[in-house]
């Protein structure tokens, strides 16, 4: 089993993961969430989905919680991460495809040994928001320091919403999905996204609405 690295990466997942199973749905109804284009109804639902999916994580087996990431946009599940056996990756995509509100699921799910694991976790713990290149063969500059960069570049750029989209960074992979409200802004996030430092590639699930 994957040892539980206790840098503050994942210090601060596991936080963020306990907030969610802690927070009471009735907190989360659907007003309390105006920002976003998604309708309150939708925002609600998904945030049931996310708590009872961590909340199976939790009981099955806490190193889901992590090293697997649950995105989720309008009952649209996209799952990123790693996993160090095909054992575990049935297991995580089966607790996740017993909730049938789930509407589709985008499987990024990557099965890497344990010590290709392990490498990673080292290298996002120790370099943290720095675009430093690793000595890791996993990884050249840090997944985090890219989640944050795209963050800050989509909340700073005009004609786009970035509350409308979800993303997440593994081995210098973006996924993202969510919502645009036309072509022209879809390719103004792409094209962001895609001239980050250290992307190899993006992978879209956004839809134009």
């Amino acid at each position: 089993m994957i040892k539980v690295n206790q840098g503050w990466r994942r210090v601060l997942k596991t936080v963020s993961v306990c907030a969610v199973l802690a927070t009471p749905l009735a907190a989360c109804g659907p007003l309390q969430m105006p920002l976003e284009d998604r309708a309150g109804n939708d925002q609600w639902l998904d945030t049931q989905i996310k708590s009872g999916i961590l909340g199976e994580f939790s009981k099955v087996d806490h190193t889901y919680l992590m090293d697997v990431n649950v995105d989720i946009w309008k009952q649209e599940v996209m799952v990123t991460g790693l996993v160090d056996s095909k054992g575990k990756y049935y297991d995580v995509i089966s607790l996740i495809k017993q909730d049938n509100r789930i509407k589709t699921v985008h499987d990024h799910l990557v099965v890497a040994d344990e010590e290709m694991i392990e490498a990673y976790h080292r290298a996002e713990d120790e370099y943290g928001k720095n675009a430093v290149p690793t000595d890791s063969a996993t990884q050249s500059v840090s997944d985090t320091w890219i989640d944050s960069q795209i963050k800050a570049l989509l909340l700073a750029e005009k004609g786009v919403s970035s509350v409308n989209y979800r993303w997440q960074s593994v081995q210098n992979i973006v996924y993202i999905m969510g919502d645009a409200q036309s072509d022209v802004e879809l390719e103004k996030v792409l094209s962001i996204v895609r001239r980050i430092k250290g992307v190899s590639r993006v992978v879209s699930h956004v839809k134009v609405v």
